[in-house]
């Protein structure tokens, strides 16, 4: 499993905790500091942050392997 790989399940496993009703504060923060990451007490705050980091995650994916091709 790539270095990729790992911040993309983490930012998964991160959403998936996100999105819940009642979002557990501790498993935000460390995933959030395993990503190297700002912790926020925001949820939309957060998942704003997440997001971004998901969307450059997926866009460096997609250009590694375009130039693999």
């Amino acid at each position: 499993m790539t270095e990729a790989d790992k911040k993309q399940k983490a930012l998964e496993q991160l959403v998936d905790e996100l999105i819940k009703d009642q979002p557990n504060r501790q498993v935000v923060k460390t995933l959030t500091t395993q990503l190297g990451m700002t912790y926020s007490v925001d949820p939309v705050t957060q998942m704003n942050t997440v997001l971004q980091s998901m969307n450059s995650v997926y866009l460096q994916s997609n250009r590694r392997r375009d130039l693999e091709r």
